[in-house]
């Protein structure tokens, strides 16, 4: 009994220390795990985990029944150095060896992960750097012999994206094999990448309940970014980046060596879709990429707030873009190659806007190839190409566009845009050509434009062509238009509808020459049958202006040669235009509008004047010619010389509306200058009448009524002056003149005075020496037998005549009154002018002689 109950207390002493032990071991964990483990422990957990190559301060330290040891504020370092943090753990868990932790050893063979988290600083020596926060870690990290680390179910949170990853890496090597220079090189792209990683998640608005997802296998040395082996699939939906909203973004890749493959990358946006795959050596940095999109990417770069130029251009519709490329870090900074394809619709830039371009394209840079370049305007299209370098543009193109989308295209290319400018158009102007050209980008003065063009249904200033083509070969200080064919358009041409003219016309012209400059027009070769003033005002206004006082009634035949100045006053100005029509003309004369006929001459436009010469028209029967010149400036001063032959005296006198309407024809020379009406008129000339009815004599005195009236014959009895001739000046409309002469059989009359035109009165003297039968009844007279002295005052219309008492004659008629008429030889006629000899003047010949 007594052995008994020695076992029952030594069974109870043991169950006591026992639970005197468990309470110590209890109170010494508890212990411990509130005030950390010793010191001495946290140095050997550090060793042993700078042995598998992380190099690590620990924070604190507690013991966790059957999990193993929670590391608190874990400072992670890029290498032994301990300079670079790589970043911060809240917390691990460490599986340590325990048997080897009974003798003192630590030795870590696991990292367990759960809900733990860690910061990643982009640069560690920066205390206010940016950081990449990675939360909600869970999974396994085994460590091996010679730095391996094997990464296993390890999931996470970064910035709204759940990552899940495998690895099998080697960390960072320490002592004798740490590379200073390529740690160095690994800590660079370590930053740059988690910099962009970093600004990117920044700029997403993630939803958690649907957060983007990536799954990624690695493997690789830190020390040595080449042996990086990793796949890696991202998929997301309905994100959103600052203003830019994704339905779905999708991106398979993988990392071999250090070239990067972008399998599959799809990115589906509200208003489009990109799709590609891109392939990058990150050794060489170079790589090459295919991509599709039908994405506004002007309108993606604007939401994502990117800096953008100051004028983008915007589109309809999001423009299509197949693109092959490659690039490559070159010297210089980044270089790309790429060819490709673009469909751009509605697109618009400044002043520039079309319903669609479309074009491929290579580009390398600095130079830029577009083939298949075409560009459509409603139903109208130009095709083309250029080639688009720093230093120079060239391009080529056929088609059709409107007028005012060609005068916004070229808005900044003077001086064709001022041309261009004066061109308008309707619904109905079709406009096609082809072209060439050169441009300086950095010269816009130096550029070129060659070309042929055809347009219907255009004007230009102002006058309407029914069709018009022409060849151009531009510069900035020359432009030529040759080879030009112009079919103007005459239906609401006034002069036309005046007189039922012609509704086209058609023009000529081997070269229209713009010289800036010199600021001249020089036009060579121009003929045709137009009326002459809507040709002149397409280069001339002002000159026109004064060309339509001459009111053609059809068109004439025009030749036209020589320059213009464009400038006010232009002193190289001499343009000689030659014309004829066998339709009339038009012409204020004397207050009075003429109509003349079979027009021919010529038109010689000088400095501020235009003069007309070798000119003749027919006029009131008879003909005229014409040497005048007339100001441009609108003044209606018109000076030079007419002379006229046979002109019927009853057409001028209904066309100056006469009271009486005298019989016979005019002929005669005026040398004139003509300042507004008839008070403008001043100048010296001759007339001579023919076939007219001056007036009757009665050549039997008292007797010659009685004798017409027995014989029934109202001139039996009398003699009529048929013919006179006077030479006249004129001063601001009054005609004088001292040498009128008219003759009878019997009678000789000469006569001086003067007509007012303006105010319609005469003042004239008219002496008469009568022979025959008036001689004898005057005999008693002696000396003064047979002459007589008349004197006639008032309107022109109706003049009072006086007998009024003889007076001695001027000298110039003294000899013609007073001498009796004398036999002339008769001159032998001549014989026909041997062959070869100078033909005689034609009826346009100057009849008259010039009045010195």
């Amino acid at each position: 009994m007594r052995r008994i109950r020695v076992i029952h207390r030594v069974r109870t002493a043991f169950a006591l220390l026992g639970f005197l032990l468990a309470v110590a071991a209890a109170v010494t964990l508890w212990w411990a795990n509130h005030t950390g483990l010793p010191n001495s422990w946290r140095n050997g957990i550090e060793q042993a985990l700078s042995r598998q190559g992380v190099h690590a301060d620990v924070a604190s330290l507690r013991y966790l029944p059957l999990r193993g040891i929670e590391a608190g504020e874990v400072t992670v370092f890029t290498d032994e150095s301990r300079e670079r943090i790589l970043g911060r753990f809240h917390s691990l868990l460490l599986d340590v060896d325990r048997t080897k932790l009974t003798r003192g050893e630590f030795r870590i063979d696991r990292l367990d992960l759960s809900g733990a988290s860690v910061s990643l600083p982009v640069d560690a020596t920066d205390p206010e750097t940016k950081t990449l926060d990675i939360t909600e870690l869970k999974g396994r990290m085994e460590f091996s012999a010679n730095r391996r680390l094997t990464i296993t179910g390890a999931s996470g949170s970064v910035g709204g994206l759940r990552l899940a990853i495998n690895g099998n890496l080697l960390l960072y090597r320490g002592g004798s094999d740490y590379d200073p220079e390529a740690a160095q090189q690994a800590r660079a792209e370590r930053r740059r990448i988690l910099s962009s990683i970093v600004d990117t998640l920044d700029s997403f608005e993630l939803d958690p309940k649907s957060a983007p997802r990536i799954r990624a296998d690695i493997s690789g040395d830190f020390e040595n970014p080449g042996s990086f082996r990793a796949s890696a699939t991202m998929s997301a939906n309905d994100i959103r980046s600052r203003e830019l909203e994704i339905k779905r973004l999708e991106i398979q890749a993988e990392m071999r060596n250090r070239t990067l493959v972008i399998h599959r990358a799809d990115i589906d946006a509200t208003d489009g879709r990109l799709n590609g795959k891109a392939e990058m050596d990150l050794a060489e940095m170079q790589g090459d990429f295919e991509l599709h999109s039908n994405l506004d990417l002007t309108e993606i770069l604007t939401k994502l707030r990117l800096p953008l130029p100051d004028v983008m251009p915007t589109f309809g519709r999001p423009p299509v873009v197949d693109v092959k490329g490659n690039f490559g870090d070159g010297p210089d900074g980044w270089e790309i190659q790429m060819m490709g394809l673009v469909d751009l619709h509605e697109p618009s830039l400044l002043n520039y806007s079309a319903d669609r371009v479309k074009t491929s394209f290579s580009w390398d840079g600095p130079r830029l190839l577009l083939e298949d370049f075409t560009l459509f305007e409603g139903p109208r299209s130009v095709t083309g190409r250029a080639f688009i370098t720093p230093e120079s543009v060239l391009y080529q193109g056929s088609g059709n566009l409107s007028v005012p989308f060609v005068q916004k295209s070229i808005s900044k290319l003077k001086p064709l845009a001022r041309i261009l400018a004066d061109f308008s158009s309707t619904e109905q102007t079709e406009v096609q050509g082809t072209f060439s050209g050169r441009a300086n980008p950095k010269d816009k003065t130096d550029w070129e434009f060659m070309g042929n063009f055809e347009a219907r249904e255009i004007s230009y200033r102002g006058v309407p062509a029914k069709f018009a083509r022409v060849d151009l070969d531009l510069t900035r200080d020359r432009l030529d238009f040759s080879q030009g064919e112009v079919e103007f358009d005459y239906k609401d041409y006034p002069l036309r509808k005046r007189h039922d003219g012609p509704d086209s016309g058609r023009i000529e012209v081997g070269l229209i020459r713009y010289d800036r400059p010199a600021s001249t027009i020089a036009i060579e070769n121009l003929e045709g049958t137009a009326w002459p003033a809507p040709i002149l005002r397409t280069f001339a206004p002002t000159v026109a202006d004064s060309v339509e006082d001459y009111g053609f009634h059809s068109t004439p035949t025009l030749s036209a040669a020589g320059l213009i100045g464009i400038k006010e006053g232009q002193p190289k100005q001499d343009l000689l235009i030659r014309f004829n029509s066998t339709a009339p003309i038009d012409y204020e004369f004397l207050d009075r509008e003429l109509t003349l006929t079979a027009p021919e001459g010529r038109v010689r436009i000088l400095p501020g004047s235009i003069r007309i010469s070798d000119t003749s028209v027919g006029a009131f029967g008879g003909l005229v010619r014409l040497d005048l010149t007339a100001p441009t400036d609108g003044s209606k001063k018109v000076s030079g010389e007419i002379d006229w032959t046979h002109l019927a005296l009853p057409e001028i006198s209904r066309t100056y509306e006469f009271d009486s309407t005298p019989s016979g024809k005019v002929t005669g020379r005026l040398e004139f200058s003509l300042q507004g009406g008839v008070a403008g008129l001043n100048g010296q000339g001759h007339l001579a009448l023919e076939e007219s009815e001056l007036f009757d004599v009665p050549v039997f005195g008292p007797l010659s009524p009685a004798i017409a009236a027995v014989l029934g014959n109202r001139k039996a009895g009398f003699q009529e002056a048929q013919s006179a001739f006077f030479s006249m000046d004129i001063k601001n409309g009054v005609v004088s003149t001292e040498d009128f002469v008219t003759t009878t059989p019997s009678l000789i009359f000469t006569g001086d005075g003067k007509a007012d035109l303006p105010e319609q009165e005469i003042d004239m003297t008219i002496r008469m020496n009568a022979r025959g039968f008036l001689g004898i009844i005057t005999l008693p007279l002696r000396p003064f037998y047979g002459l007589f002295q008349f004197r006639g005052t008032g309107p022109l219309s109706k003049p009072e005549w006086q007998n009024v008492m003889f007076t001695s004659p001027p000298p110039a008629q003294e000899e013609k009154l007073l001498t009796p008429p004398k036999a002339r030889a008769v001159p032998e006629r001549r014989a026909p002018a041997p062959k070869g000899t100078a033909a005689p003047s034609s009826n346009r010949s100057r009849i008259s002689p010039r009045n010195r």
